[in-house]
């Protein structure tokens, strides 16, 4: 009996056919549980949580409130911060069917979270990521190539053996994120590994479904190539944090 070897495409693709065909057959795990999760694994990784693309501020909600909920049983959870980082001006460029200034709106009300206001290549700045010192989870949900790639370069400094990255929309329609982090990866180097996999609906009014994808960076290494890039004082104050 010969068996079919599963090529990646075909394993990525899920043959699964477009949304309008299983939106009523399949059900995915919710945003709000895979945030949930996430939070749960960082638990016991060092650093502080922060998500690029805030838009109104529900998934930051889940995050905090179930970093909230672990500070009942876990003390050392009070040491962890949340940062929020959006431009709140919405989309700079269009994405998939979706046009330039979607998702503006105005900047939300978040108890217990700080708010980094400005398009990323303005707000992450080498003084926020002294400010921050460590990852130990990040949520990209950043939509655009250009963004996300932004926003991962900023990271790099800032991730060490165990820190969590989830991608909102990995794989779908367009996988501008999907592109951003092969890239990233390759140029910084940076080693991680593939925790889950999540389905879910189309994003940016797609057609056919996306994927959520949680990865984990390997190894305990500061990213040498990476911190050059900050000026000398902060990058002491950086390395203090470690």
């Amino acid at each position: 009996m010969t068996h079919h070897q599963v090529t990646q495409e075909e394993w990525l693709a899920g043959r699964e056919g477009d949304w309008t065909e299983q939106r009523s057959k399949v059900t995915y795990p919710s945003r709000a549980q895979v945030l949930e999760l996430a939070v749960a694994l960082a638990r016991p990784i060092p650093g502080h949580i922060i998500e690029f693309g805030t838009w109104k501020g529900y998934s930051t909600r889940v995050i905090r409130d179930e970093l909230y909920r672990s500070r009942l049983w876990d003390p050392s959870q009070w040491k962890k911060r949340i940062y929020a980082c959006d431009s709140f001006e919405g989309l700079p460029e269009s994405y998939e069917h979706l046009s330039a200034g979607t998702f503006a709106t105005p900047v939300p009300r978040l108890r217990g979270v700080r708010i980094v206001k400005g398009f990323f290549e303005d707000s992450l700045t080498p003084e926020l990521a002294a400010e921050v010192g460590r990852v130990s989870f990040a949520h990209l949900d950043a939509d655009l190539e250009s963004a996300t790639t932004c926003a991962l370069d900023w990271l790099t400094p800032l991730l060490g053996g165990g820190s969590l990255l989830l991608f909102d929309e990995f794989f779908g329609e367009d996988p501008a994120e999907c592109r951003a982090f092969v890239d990233w990866t390759k140029r910084t180097g940076i080693r991680t590994t593939l925790v889950a996999v999540f389905g879910r609906e189309p994003s940016g009014k797609g057609e056919t479904t996306d994927r959520r994808a949680l990865f984990q960076v390997i190894g305990d290494e500061r990213h040498s190539k990476a911190l050059p890039l900050l000026p000398v004082r902060l990058r002491r104050k950086l390395a203090s944090t470690w």
